[in-house]
C-alpha cells in the first residue's frame, strides 16, 4: 500500500488585487483595485493570511464603466466596471516602491530585441537606428556593472 502525504488541500488563490495610490486616504488606510467577485470577508481574510495584515474595517464600492462612443460603428459602448476596497489596518501603510520595469524586468533586452528583429525585417542592408545603438551601450554599460 503506497503511503500519503497531506491529507488537506491547500488552495492558492487567484486574485490580483491592484494598489491604487491616493493622497486623500489616512495614513493607516490603502485602496485596492478587486475582483467583482470578491466581498468584504474574502479581503479581510486574503490580506491577514497571505500578507499577516492586521485589518480593522474594509469599504467596497462598484463603479460603472465608462461609456465611449465607437468610432467605427458609431455606436456607444460600456467599459466593464470595477470595484474598489478601502482597507483599514491596524498600523501605518506604506506603499511599496515603483518598479522600474528596465531594470527589474530586462525593459532594455525587450526593446533592443524588438528593434533587431524590426531591423531584420526590414532587410539585411539596413543600418542599425541610433536608437537602437544607444539601446545596445545602455545594455553592455549594464552588463558590465552587473560583472564587477
Amino acid at each position: 500500500m503506497a503511503q500519503r502525504f497531506g491529507s488537506l488541500r491547500v488552495y492558492f488563490p487567484n486574485l490580483v488585487f491592484k494598489i491604487i495610490p491616493d493622497a486623500r486616504l489616512s495614513k493607516n488606510q490603502a485602496a485596492f483595485r478587486v475582483p467583482l467577485n470578491v466581498n468584504k470577508l474574502d479581503i479581510k481574510d486574503y490580506l491577514t493570511h497571505i500578507y499577516n495584515v492586521n485589518v480593522t474595517d474594509v469599504r467596497t464600492a462598484v463603479f460603472p464603466g465608462k461609456v465611449t462612443l465607437n468610432r467605427f460603428t458609431g455606436q456607444k459602448e460600456r467599459s466593464s466596471r470595477t470595484k474598489k476596497a478601502i482597507v483599514t489596518t491596524t498600523e501605518e501603510f506604506e506603499y511599496p516602491e515603483e518598479a522600474n520595469v528596465d531594470r527589474d524586468f530586462g525593459g532594455l533586452d525587450m526593446k533592443y530585441e524588438g528593434l533587431r528583429r524590426a531591423n531584420k525585417l526590414k532587410g539585411w542592408r539596413i543600418r542599425p537606428s541610433q536608437e537602437m545603438a544607444d539601446l545596445r551601450r545602455q545594455l553592455l554599460k549594464r552588463n558590465q556593472e552587473q560583472e564587477k
